[in-house]
């Protein structure tokens, strides 16, 4: 009976820790695989799958990448100050994503080819902007 009460408290303190902390890694992994939907959303031609995955990309990182402090608190000791650099590409992002979704929603009246093209576009603009911010965060200096 202690074993298993043991065992179910180490399971709750592991999975606790993993919903209250924030690990850099499991989160980047679900970034690109909501990234990987909306590309997938691309190439079907699928408006709603466009406009849900973008949302829920976009809500991610936004939690993930937009707050400096919590940001922060990922990275090692002599990393901390280029929190800034994934602020900044939160800010890339959201702005990206809106173009996006502007064009789902043909918000400004255009043909349905420049709307593919501009959301399109955006997308490989959110693409550098985590390209931009990996190569950043993970140089030496």
């Amino acid at each position: 009976m202690k074993k298993v009460l043991l065992m179910s408290v180490v399971a709750l303190t592991l999975s606790f820790t993993s919903v209250s902390a924030y690990d850099l890694r499991s989160n980047m992994l679900l970034l690109n695989a909501d990234l990987r939907d909306v590309q997938q959303s691309f190439i079907s031609s699928d408006k709603e799958g466009v406009k849900n995955s973008i949302e829920r990309f976009a809500k991610h990182a936004n939690e993930l990448l937009g707050n400096k402090e919590k940001f922060e608190q990922m990275l090692p000791e002599n990393k901390k100050h280029k929190s800034n650099e994934a602020v900044m590409s939160a800010q890339i992002i959201a702005h990206n994503v809106q173009i996006i979704l502007d064009a789902v929603e043909n918000k400004y009246n255009q043909s349905g080819k420049l709307r593919r093209e501009e959301s399109q576009r955006a997308y490989t603009y959110i693409e550098h902007a985590c390209f931009r911010c990996h190569n950043i965060v993970r140089d030496e200096n």
